[in-house]
């Protein structure tokens, strides 16, 4: 039990402040191990999953300490890493944590000479013992919609091998992907890649932005019977150390409404107990947790939670080179000060207790397990007089209340 002297700084006045309704008799005996298992029908491998593991951070976004200190907490941890779409790297393989390997449209790691997705490269990958699950970034949260660069003064020879990319060359990821441009040709793609994988669970992360899109392809996965084994959504409020202005601001749907959407949606075609929902969008505390899986998670990523575990002071300093604590630069001698025997346990420290606070608030609401969270247990302050529940704020739709999960 983690405790804090004086009671909470964050006002209960605050409009759009939450909190738990717990049980006015707890439960003694939470029966709960906070893991999932990821595979559908579809799968081959299914992979037995942490609720909570670390978010998506390529090595050239973070330095190679950083990378390492993950890993290796995620071993201690019994967790997964996503290694973000920088490729898969030998820090990522370091101390043998379960990973979960990552693309985007640039297909680093997995990319051929004219920046297109290789097969071979690919199915390579696949074959590292510790690559537990595929995920292929439509979007992120952050810019969704939005291309990236890779300035040349950050494409080191070391970062450059990695991604498959030249050195010290400024390299632009586009907006969108080269492999697929349709519902249908994107079912095409993922097929290829559980057969490429080897029949690993293989996923697709996104960021909701029209909601006919989102309908669209769920519609297109369940009149072919052709599916992702998981879906991440990612919220409009995820951060990035390189993130354009506009997109960071104005453009993506945040996670609360989306994890709804995407739940309901899935529901409504009748592949819920196929496809595991994923969130990921400054999901730190135990409550963050709590609230996802109310709102339709099965699993969620935290990158800032694992950030701060790291040593994050938040200097703001991401996207310049010169973060202080060593965590997302590349300059030797900051990086040094970030100490991987340190940190690694931290990181699984903070795993740790935070999963033993979302037991405790399990035990608070009077429920055994994750299964019996709902929307009901949640309670926003919306105005000066008027709480309301976020299953009043996120009801499902009347034509789907009779289908069972």
């Amino acid at each position: 039990m983690i405790s804090q002297p004086f009671g909470t700084q964050s006002s209960y006045k605050r409009f759009g402040r939450e909190w738990m309704l717990h049980a006015q008799y707890p439960e003694q005996n939470v029966e709960e191990n906070f893991r999932i298992n990821v595979g559908s029908s579809l799968c081959k491998k299914p992979y037995l999953c942490s609720i909570l593991n670390i978010g998506g951070m390529s090595f050239g976004s973070i330095s190679k300490n950083a990378t390492l200190a993950l890993n290796g907490g995620a071993k201690i941890g019994g967790f997964a890493q996503n290694t973000g779409e920088g490729g898969l790297t030998a820090y990522h393989n370091e101390y043998g944590a379960d990973l979960i390997f990552q693309f985007g449209t640039g297909y680093f790691g997995c990319r051929g000479e004219n920046g297109d997705f290789e097969d071979l490269k690919f199915e390579q990958i696949c074959q590292n013992e510790f690559v537990k699950m595929i995920e292929v970034k439509i979007s992120q949260g952050a810019k969704p919609g939005f291309g990236a660069i890779l300035p040349a003064k950050k494409n080191t020879d070391e970062i450059a091998k990695y991604r498959g990319i030249k050195a010290h060359t400024e390299i632009h990821s586009p907006a969108y992907h080269s492999s697929f441009s349709t519902n249908d040709e994107l079912i095409r793609f993922l097929d290829k890649l559980r057969q490429l994988s080897k029949g690993k669970p293989v996923g697709i992360k996104l960021c909701i932005g029209r909601e006919s899109d989102f309908n669209s392809m769920i519609e297109a996965f369940s009149y072919q019977n052709k599916f992702p084994d998981f879906i991440s959504i990612d919220g409009g409020e995820g951060g990035s150390g390189a993130a354009n202005v506009d997109s960071l601001h104005w453009v993506g749907s945040p996670l609360d409404g989306a994890l709804h959407l995407a739940n309901q949606t899935l529901i409504r075609y009748g592949l819920r107990k196929e496809i595991k929902l994923f969130a990921s969008g400054k999901i730190i505390s135990s409550f963050d947790i709590f609230k996802v899986l109310a709102l339709g998670a099965d699993a969620c990523y935290s990158a800032r939670g694992m950030m701060f575990a790291l040593g994050c002071v938040q200097s703001l300093k991401c996207n310049l080179n010169t973060c202080p604590t060593g965590i997302t630069t590349m300059k030797a001698d900051r990086v040094a000060s970030l100490v991987i025997s340190d940190k690694k346990q931290k990181v699984a420290n903070y795993h740790k207790n935070t999963i033993n606070g979302l037991k405790e608030l399990l035990g608070a609401s009077g429920i055994k397990n994750i299964k019996q969270i709902s929307k009901a247990m949640i309670a926003r302050k919306v105005n000066e007089r008027e709480t309301v529940l976020l299953s009043k704020l996120y009801p499902f739709d009347s034509d789907i209340l009779h289908k069972k999960l």
